[in-house]
């Protein structure tokens, strides 16, 4: 198996870690891509943004009512 951040994970595809990543784990190690995309244009004086880890992604919310979403205009 492979180990990531304390955890033993078995050989072959990962399709979800504890830290929302998609791994694949064979004899020579293993290798990730992150399940969620960084927000990087959005109104960053009125809002904020929250990993939400059951969704595997990023939530901008505003700063002031964080039960309303903000427009996210670019992801990476």
């Amino acid at each position: 198996g492979c180990m990531m951040n304390g955890k033993l994970y078995p050989l072959g595809l990962i399709e979800r870690t504890d830290d929302c990543y998609r791994c694949s784990c064979d004899e020579a190690g293993m290798e990730c891509c992150s399940l969620f995309h960084t927000p990087v244009a959005y109104d960053k004086k009125k809002c904020k943004v929250v990993f939400n880890k059951k969704r595997c992604d990023y939530d901008v919310v505003q700063k002031d009512d964080p039960s309303k979403m903000c427009i996210v205009y670019a992801r990476v």
